[in-house]
Order: structure tokens, then sequence, then C-alpha cells
């Protein structure tokens, strides 16, 4: 039987950039436009130390002095700050043993060749998803970015165009076109579509469909959950502009281990990358510890702790808002967990 093997497809050098270009490619998320490859943050990724420190100036504040001839005019100084990103680095090896290649005939080594990048946007994912959930609960931005209805209207908490427009009002007086695009799960894209609030504008010929909502793109990600309290269920949905979280990632390389001893020989392709993610506007709080310091998971992200705005910089800045809402029980999957367990890779861009 001919074999193929993992060394005979995999040139290390050429797969590190084919992964990073497909990943950026068929990302969804990166399309979106909520996460956007940084290059302030990825020129930096692999200088010394764990964090990556974005410093900022302040606007021009205080108010006009009274011109005389007989006072110096006072010379008022500009305040600056920093937002701080934590690197995080991640690994993962994927491998065959010689044995279950003879027995099964299966394309392994095809396969962990061509899916490696999605594998990545799946991380990419599950670290977008940990980290607003994160920073939403830093005081501030809660306080300022979120619209939770079924606090503060329960007798009409459910997903509707008046809930929407209220959560672009959240941007005060900002221009709401800086939110470009709504993410949501499923079981609220139904709910969108049963009232008529979804056009689709065609691109170009033979382009695909865009599926708007009053103007903003709507993405749709089941990874976004539904949660289910007696007979009533609620979601979330994120507005987002572009650039909303600053993001970058880089492989630090690939490589494919023969281990001819190991469980009678196997083969395995083992890639290895860091990365930095934070939302604009929005910072790794300084005195923030991992569970396993300088190494954060996504656990850790999820974490109020790990957030906080920084001193001088103005809420409105954040381009993201989170606006809560009940779901009508007719578009609620009858098994939620269902529903929390889809893998977050399986993203639609409509």
């Amino acid at each position: 039987m001919a074999e193929t093997h993992l060394k005979d497809l995999i040139i290390p050098e050429v797969f590190d950039n084919w992964v990073q270009n497909d990943s950026t490619k068929t990302n969804n998320l990166v399309n979106s436009g909520i996460l956007t490859p940084d290059p302030d943050l990825g020129g930096r990724l692999m200088d010394a130390g764990t964090k990556v420190t974005i410093p900022f100036i302040n606007d021009l504040e205080g108010n006009a002095d009274n011109w005389t001839d007989d006072a110096d005019i006072e010379v008022s100084n500009l305040t600056s700050g920093s937002q701080v990103g934590m690197k995080f680095y991640q690994a993962k090896a994927f491998g065959q043993t010689d044995i279950s290649t003879l027995i099964s005939g299966a394309p392994v080594s095809e396969r962990i060749g061509s899916r490696f990048s999605n594998f990545w946007n799946t991380c990419d994912e599950t670290m977008l998803l940990a980290v607003l959930n994160g920073a939403f609960q830093v005081d501030d931005v809660a306080n300022a970015k979120i619209l939770d209805l079924t606090t503060k209207s329960p007798t009409s908490a459910e997903f509707s165009a008046k809930g929407f427009i209220a959560a672009l009002g959240l941007m005060g007086d900002q221009p709401e076109s800086l939110l470009t695009g709504i993410s949501v799960n499923s079981a609220t894209y139904a709910m969108m579509k049963a009232q008529n609030l979804i056009d689709t504008i065609q691109p170009s010929n033979g382009g695909t469909p865009i599926n708007v909502y009053n103007g903003k793109q709507v993405v749709i990600d089941d990874a976004i959950p539904v949660e289910k309290s007696g007979n009533k269920s609620t979601s979330v949905a994120y507005l987002f502009g572009t650039g909303a979280v600053r993001y970058s990632s880089q492989l630090y390389g690939t490589k494919v281990v023969d281990e001819p001893l190991k469980q009678g020989g196997r083969e395995s392709v083992v890639q290895k990358r860091v990365g930095c993610i934070h939302p604009a506007g929005i910072s790794i709080d300084p005195a923030f510890v991992p569970n396993k310091p300088n190494f954060p998971t996504p656990d850790d992200f999820k974490k109020k702790a790990a957030w906080t705005l920084p001193k001088g910089m103005d809420v409105r800045n954040v381009r993201l808002v989170q606006y809560k809402f009940q779901l009508d029980p007719l578009f609620v999957p009858a098994d939620t967990s269902k529903q929390q367990a889809v893998q977050p890779g399986d993203t639609q861009n409509h």
C-alpha cells in the first residue's frame, strides 16, 4: 500500500505561511471587521516580555483662557496613558500511527495538512468571546455599553428593532456608523427573519449575499449561548465597529516529528504560536495574574479582574455594545445544551 506521510506533505516554512494566510482569509470574524490583525501588536509579539504596551495621547482638554494684556497665557500639558495587552502562548499537535494508517487507509495526513488553519480559526473565536465576556464585566464598560432589556424593560424584553435602536443609543454623541456589524446566534437570527428585519445585499454577480440589519452586517455565531432559566430564554447580541478588538498572532514554527518507537511508530505535526488580543480602549489590568502566571487561557480572559478601562480613556472610544434580550420560545431549540455545544468554528458571515 502506498502511504502518504506528513513529511511528504509539509514543508515547515511554506506551511507556516500557508496556515497564517489561510487563517486570515477564512476567519469570518476577521472578515466581519470586529477582529482585525493589528500591526502594532504583530510586530512586537516575538519581543521579550509577556505584555505589549500601546501608549496613547488624550485629546486637548480644558476651557479657553481669557486673553488680556496683564496676565500671561497659561500653557497646558497634554496627558497620556497606555493600553496593555497580555500575550498568550498556544501549541497543538496532530498525528497518526503507522498501524492505524495501514489498517484504516484513512487520509489522516491530508486532513491534518488541510485543516490546521481552521483549527486556529476556532481558537481565535474562543479567545474573542472570552475577551468580550470579561471586558463587559468592567464596571465603567458595563454601565456605559450594556443594554439589558431583561432588567430595564422586563415586560417587553424580546429582541426588537426598538431595543436595537436603544442599544445603538449607548454610543452617545458618537456616530452610530462607528458600529458596522451585529453578531447573533442562530436563534436570534431566526427571530430577526420572522420580524422581517433582515435585508439582503447582492454585492456582485456571483458574490456571496450579505445580510444586513438596519445597515449593520449580520454575523451568525452559535458560540453565543442561549441561557435558559425556567420557561424563559435569553441571549445577547454584540454590536461592533471595525477594529473594535485589536488582535494579532504569529506562528512560532511548524515541526514534523517522526517517532518510530512511540505506539509502534507515530508521526505528528506540531505548531506553536504567540498572540495578543484586547478590545480597543480596554486594557489588561496591570495587576492581573493568570491562573498560571504569564500564560493566560480563554478562561483567564473571561474574568472581570483581567480587564480595566485605562486612566484617561473615554469609554465612548470603545466600539462595542452588548444587547441582552429575551428569546421567543418558538425559536429556542428544545435542548439548549446542544446549542451551547456547537463548536466556535461553526460561524457564518452574512
